[in-house]
């Protein structure tokens, strides 16, 4: 996936991005949520920064943060409220909602590395997301890119599955 990922400009991954996120703010599940745990992106995922920067005033955003080697969830306010953190990702400053907050979160935006039309995602393997959704009862949706999306990949019982997966040319439901 590595070079897939790389066989391809910034530019390009830049306009499937556009792609993805244009379809996934037609779902309905992203309308009508109104606190969404997303993903502030990293260059080789779809482009995250300008779907919450656009719509941060009508929706709250939760993004996660590595703390002891487990994902805790901050609010997002602005570009001025973020940090870079040791993985190079940009993280919100300030403290981490409560678990009991949880419940508050209606749709839950989920980045991988390969997806498959039998909803299963693959993570980078530190299982952070595998950990954390069980956590949650909103909806899972996965963005992608249509080359991340395959018929089938390696999953097991551990493996948390999407309830939606959205592609440039694709969107999969259970």
């Amino acid at each position: 996936m590595v070079e897939i990922k790389r066989s391809h400009s910034e530019g390009e991954l830049q306009e499937f991005s556009e792609e993805v996120i244009t379809t996934l703010e037609l779902t309905v599940l992203f309308q009508q949520a109104k606190v969404i745990l997303a993903y502030y992106s990293m260059a080789d995922e779809v482009a995250t920064h300008q779907l919450i920067k656009k719509h941060c005033l009508e929706k709250q955003f939760l993004l996660p943060t590595v703390n002891n080697g487990e994902l805790v969830l901050k609010r997002y306010d602005s570009e001025e409220s973020m940090s870079t953190s040791a993985y190079g990702i940009r993280e919100p400053v300030g403290d981490a909602i409560p678990e009991s907050e949880y419940g508050k979160i209606d749709l839950v935006i989920v980045p991988g590395v390969a997806f498959d039309r039998k909803l299963n995602r693959m993570g980078r393997g530190k299982g952070y997301y595998d950990r954390l959704l069980p956590k949650i009862a909103a909806p899972r949706l996965a963005v992608c890119f249509d080359f991340q999306l395959f018929d089938n990949i390696p999953a097991d019982q551990g493996d948390i599955k999407m309830n939606m997966i959205v592609c440039q040319n694709e969107i999969i439901v259970e």
